[in-house]
């Protein structure tokens, strides 16, 4: 399970370390790519919907990500203590951590089923939207509920399996899920032979029945795996576990929590602008289009927490250091080149999922200011996943609060409404707050402090 650096002991080359790190990378970054292939074609089928669909996809997206990012106190907290604990080559602990983080996944993907359902239009009410787009958000978003807690249990899974080095099985799992997604989106959505025409409907009953495929192909594929197998199953939960599962994860879940909550605030002052719903339905588009370069960075991410926690696992600070700075540097060089292309192909990308003109627009225009921070987002995206191998989940938590509430709302506030200019503006601050987070999290890594992380 360990990488060949680990194995090999002593000097180690550059060479074997960008190895290690591309070997690693590749299946998480595909796996994420499909992710985004999957979240492109249901963009591309909700915007024959119309501009009510597509911007209530957008904002009930933003409210199911809010609930996802409860969802890491598991999910970090699994990956860096398997990671570690394979590096130490602690079996044991391992199997125990996913016992645990099977069952406390479980009881918290509950709690938030519950809390969506009583929450969700209260919620939606806030967000400023006309009438009918608030009515098709809360519709959407109550039917994707019922995927809540697979997602979380099935997150759980994926965790471990990331921990543990394993980034294909991953990717099988995504591949199958998207089939399915994508074909429930088309058959339920436009009403193809014996199934119903369910618009809007339709796609958020796709999404919920592909994450029940999703956790069990997780659970299988786990089951047959020769270390964990026999590991996989719910156990009584124990404090002790829990709140070594928490203290780490929580820190991780507060961050994605801020940066949902704050993409939130974002979103109403984008709802207040002169292109009101426009820029509603503007945002996920520009957000999928992105992702295809953002991905890869994810993908790096993922790679460089289990590559940090397996070395600090086994003693190798120096090695984990050297894998950070190789998945980083591999991951800007393929965000910088993605930044490019879809500056270039901002407005046919545009039109790949809506006709609309002023929709066209005012995406491309979020996709030529955001071009330029591709290789910023690439620091902040794949060191943060290198703290969060380490065991670190403050520091990149300190780093979002700063960066996306302090700087990004209040300068989307300045220059979208005060200053007036509109969504052009609203851009602008989220570039300047995405290139801050890269740098400032670029300072923190270096200083070192992570390396003396217990967990």
């Amino acid at each position: 399970m360990l990488p060949p650096a680990l194995r090999a002991g002593g000097a180690v080359s550059w060479q074997m370390i960008a190895r290690d790190v591309w070997n690693l990378s590749v299946p998480a970054v595909t796996t994420n790519l499909l992710q985004t292939t999957n979240a492109f074609l249901d963009r591309m089928f909700v915007g024959r919907l119309g501009r009510d669909a597509l911007a209530a996809v957008g904002v009930a997206g933003q409210g199911m990500f809010l609930l996802i990012a409860i969802s890491f106190i598991v999910g970090t907290g699994a990956t860096a203590l398997v990671a570690r604990f394979v590096g130490g080559q602690a079996l044991g602990d391992a199997r125990k951590t996913l016992r645990q983080s099977l069952t406390l996944s479980a009881l918290i993907g509950a709690a938030c089923m519950v809390a969506g359902y009583l929450l969700a239009k209260p919620a939606f009410s806030l967000m400023g939207m006309e009438a009918s787009a608030e009515r098709a958000t809360v519709t959407f978003f109550s039917i994707t509920l019922l995927g809540v807690m697979p997602l979380f249990v099935g997150q759980a899974l994926g965790a471990v399996l990331r921990g543990m080095g394993d980034m294909r099985t991953p990717l099988k799992v995504m591949a199958l899920v998207n089939v399915v997604h994508i074909v429930l989106d088309f058959l339920l959505i436009f009403g193809v032979g014996p199934f119903p025409r369910l618009g809007l409907a339709g796609a958020a009953i796709a999404l919920t029945l592909s994450q029940w495929v999703g956790l069990v192909m997780f659970w299988v594929a786990l089951r047959r795996h020769p270390v964990m197998g026999e590991a996989v199953r719910f156990q009584r939960l124990e404090v002790a576990w829990a709140k070594r599962i928490v203290h780490i994860g929580a820190p991780a879940s507060l961050q994605a929590l801020l940066r949902i909550s704050s993409m939130l605030g974002y979103t109403r002052i984008l709802s207040a602008t002169p292109e009101g719903t426009a820029a509603l339905a503007a945002l996920p588009i520009g957000l999928t289009a992105e992702s295809i370069a953002f991905m890869p960075g994810l993908g790096y991410s993922m790679a460089a927490t289990a590559l940090v926690g397996q070395s600090l696992g086994a003693k190798r600070v120096d090695i984990a250091s050297r894998y950070a700075w190789m998945a980083t540097a591999q991951a800007c060089l393929i965000m910088t080149i993605m930044g490019v292309v879809f500056y270039l192909l901002a407005y046919p990308f545009a039109r790949w999922f809506t006709h609309d003109p002023l929709v066209v627009e005012v995406t491309a225009d979020y996709l030529h200011v955001n071009a330029y921070t591709q290789p910023f987002l690439a620091l902040a995206m794949v060191l943060s996943g290198a703290f969060q191998g380490a065991g670190d989940t403050r520091t990149p938590t300190w780093i979002t609060f700063v960066t996306m509430w302090l700087m990004r709302l209040p300068l989307a506030y300045l220059l979208a409404l005060s200053l007036g200019y509109g969504t052009l503006g609203a851009w602008w601050a989220m570039a300047a707050s995405v290139i801050a987070s890269g740098v400032l999290t670029a300072l923190l890594f270096r200083a070192g402090k992570w390396k003396r992380v217990k967990v």
